[in-house]
């Protein structure tokens, strides 16, 4: 049995790679006008069926503007037939070949397929904010070991959020330093509004009247594992946090989607965009999220009782030491920690310094300036 799924699992992987090498780039070259179509923009994504959240913001604005057509193209190339990946390839490279922008927001291999005509931009947005854990070509498996050539081939711009991410974001992508532009990422402009953060916490008091008047504290732990097999080791010594904290404090368990069916205590259907407004305390292990919760110049913590292995095994561009926020590896310390950071409130220096290292460029204006950049 195991054998026959090894061997299904080759021949898509092979099937894909032909796909990727020959049929996407004889589909460009064969759409290809002698013009490219002026004002046209294709948003693309291939994890989400619905315009991702990293993209919404510059989708929406481009059309509020009205002076370009902008094309939406997304899917979970994960979890559709191979027919259905197929032709959603072959429509995107059908706008490509004729495109004056394309946006993406993570890993989009159509992009890369080809050698796309210079008049066409490619522009990347990302989906994470800052850089702390290797990504790319800087670690093992993020790159499929059948692909050849380069993951990221082809973008024009790339968006990260302040000038000291570039250095890193350059390494995993191999790409030329002129490449990185520290514009900052347009899915924050969000937390620099008053109205987005009155509405988040009105919502969040709507959900949980029981929190009304507390000091709320968030843990949002990074996925580990695989969807197929999440893995989090700290979920017991959260669960006995909660137990312990006194009545004024209200804990919010925020897992990832693939880890909330193995672990179901996850008691907000908020999203971690909406949490952070209300959050007075962050505690993550390795997660990104601690570069948008520093917007807020609030306490953060770090529960990592793994934290040497996890950083030998994963590798981080940032020394873990370093970052703004008690760090705790022992569980016994764990509710005292937490009093602590809550006892303080903001802490300003260590988080505005940190601020200022690695989302600089991400002052509520990102997405009007990339509009802007477009000419849209």
């Amino acid at each position: 049995m195991k054998l026959n799924t090894d061997i299904k699992i080759f021949l898509k992987q092979y099937a894909k790679m032909a796909v990727q090498n020959l049929l996407l780039p004889l589909v460009y070259q064969l759409q290809k006008p002698k013009r490219i179509e002026k004002g046209l923009v294709v948003f693309a994504d291939a994890h989400n069926q619905n315009v991702p959240s990293s993209m919404a913001p510059l989708v929406k604005e481009v059309k509020r503007r009205g002076n370009m057509r902008a094309v939406q193209i997304y899917d979970d190339y994960q979890h559709i037939s191979f027919p259905r990946l197929l032709k959603r390839m072959l429509v995107f490279m059908k706008y490509y070949a004729r495109a004056e922008y394309v946006v993406i927001c993570d890993n989009f291999l159509p992009v890369s397929s080809c050698r796309k005509r210079k008049e066409t931009t490619v522009i990347q947005l990302w989906h994470g904010c800052g850089a702390f854990k290797k990504f790319g070509y800087d670690t093992t498996g993020d790159i499929p070991a059948y692909y050849k050539g380069n993951v990221y081939r082809n973008y024009d711009i790339v968006t990260v959020s302040a000038p000291g991410c570039a250095p890193h974001f350059q390494s995993a992508m191999r790409l030329p330093q002129k490449v990185f532009r520290p514009l900052g990422v347009c899915r924050t402009d969000k937390f620099f509004r008053d109205t987005y953060n009155r509405a988040c916490r009105k919502l969040f008091y709507e959900k949980h009247p029981d929190a009304e008047g507390k000091k709320i504290v968030l843990w949002a732990p990074t996925f580990r594992g695989s969807p197929a097999s999440p893995q989090l080791p700290q979920y017991e010594d959260i669960l006995s946090l909660r137990d312990q904290l006194p009545e004024e404090v209200f804990l919010v368990m925020k897992v990832h989607p693939h880890l909330s069916k193995k672990y179901p205590y996850d008691n907000s259907t908020l999203s971690t965009d909406r949490l952070l407004p209300v959050t007075d305390l962050l505690i993550t292990d390795y997660s990104s999220i601690l570069f948008e919760y520093c917007i807020y110049k609030k306490p953060m913590l770090f529960y990592a009782p793994d934290m040497d292995a996890y950083g030998v095994e994963r590798g981080f561009y940032l020394d873990y030491k370093k970052l703004p926020g008690t760090i705790v590896t022992q569980k016994e310390q764990l509710l005292q920690e937490v009093l602590k950071a809550l006892s303080k409130g903001r802490e300003d220096k260590r988080v505005q310094a940190f601020y200022d290292a690695y989302m600089s460029g991400c002052d509520g204006r990102v997405t009007e300036r990339l509009a802007d950049i477009m000419g849209a």
